[in-house]
């Protein structure tokens, strides 16, 4: 019997008005559309989030095969567990398994193959070791991301090319503005991959203030990961740090939109709102 308790990971998800048909239950090519969200959030969550992961490969995936059993409809408002778990790895297919469950009640099984391809010729290629090492590690339930720290120069090409890709790229902070002379001074942190890829950072600002004061800055993920925690592994590790250095009185300039992360926390907003490089910010304190 297929149970959620035989895959690796589970995306729950609810049936929207669009998704039924005439018979009042969920279209059958909805249910693609449902493994389409899911695979994407099961390769977000194993540290290979797309397109950002293929492309650190220099490969691309397509769909070679979907296999897929209907045993019982879905309905309005019904809450979908989708359970996926990579079955097999060939030299150049990754097969993932696949069910889906309301309340307990299943749904669907189905099968998905992929091929791995060189993304210059889109020739099928050999899976990489390190996707292949994620992927063990994922389905071992072994960590899947390193945390780095430490200072600038060491921890530079990674975070900065997180910071380009957010700051400057998604949200058009003019370049002159991102470098500062802080970044020299800073204690920095750095979410990789297995692979090397860099996911998320921010740095701890000491030098220059008060006795047992600092300021968190630059918190960084790359869109294709936010959702899978690293945020908050930043957060921690950098507040880790500022403990480790007798540095209990923490401040930071949150994106507006950020407070409620900030919140969870521990920190708490002081003053008003304010613009910091055309976007509206918070400032928010916590003691340690």
């Amino acid at each position: 019997m297929t149970t959620p308790a035989d895959f690796t990971f589970i995306h729950r998800l609810r049936v929207r008005w669009a998704e039924v048909d005439g018979q009042q239950v969920v279209f059958n090519g909805h249910y693609l559309t449902y493994l389409d969200v899911a695979i994407t959030e099961f390769w977000r969550h194993a540290g290979l989030p797309f397109p950002d992961a293929l492309a650190f490969h220099q490969g691309d995936m397509f769909v070679r095969r979907n296999l897929i059993e209907y045993h019982a409809p879905a309905r309005m408002d019904d809450w979908l567990d989708i359970g996926l778990r990579c079955e097999r790895i060939g030299h150049s297919s990754i097969t993932v398994v696949w069910a889906i469950w309301t309340q307990g009640r299943l749904l669907v099984t189905g099968e998905v193959v992929n091929v791995y391809v060189d993304r210059q010729t889109r020739v099928p290629a050999a899976v990489p070791q390190a996707m292949r090492d994620q992927l063990a590690a994922f389905a071992a339930r072994e960590p899947v991301y390193r945390v780095e720290v430490g200072d600038w120069a060491t921890l530079q090409p990674g975070a900065a090319s997180v910071r380009q890709a957010v700051f400057i790229g998604e949200q058009g902070i003019p370049e002159a503005e991102e470098w500062d002379t802080d970044d020299a001074t800073s204690v920095h942190a750095v979410v990789s991959n297995l692979a090397g890829l860099p996911l998320a950072t921010g740095r701890l600002i000491h030098a220059g203030l008060p006795a047992g004061h600092a300021k968190i800055g630059r918190m960084a993920v790359l869109r294709c990961s936010r959702g899978a925690g690293l945020g908050e592994r930043v957060l921690r590790v950098l507040m880790e740090e500022a403990r480790r250095r007798d540095l209990h009185h923490l401040a930071l300039h949150a994106q507006a939109n950020a407070r409620g992360f900030y919140e969870k926390l521990g920190f708490v907003p002081e003053g008003p709102v304010f613009d910091e490089v055309g976007i509206p910010h918070q400032r928010m304190v916590i003691r340690l």
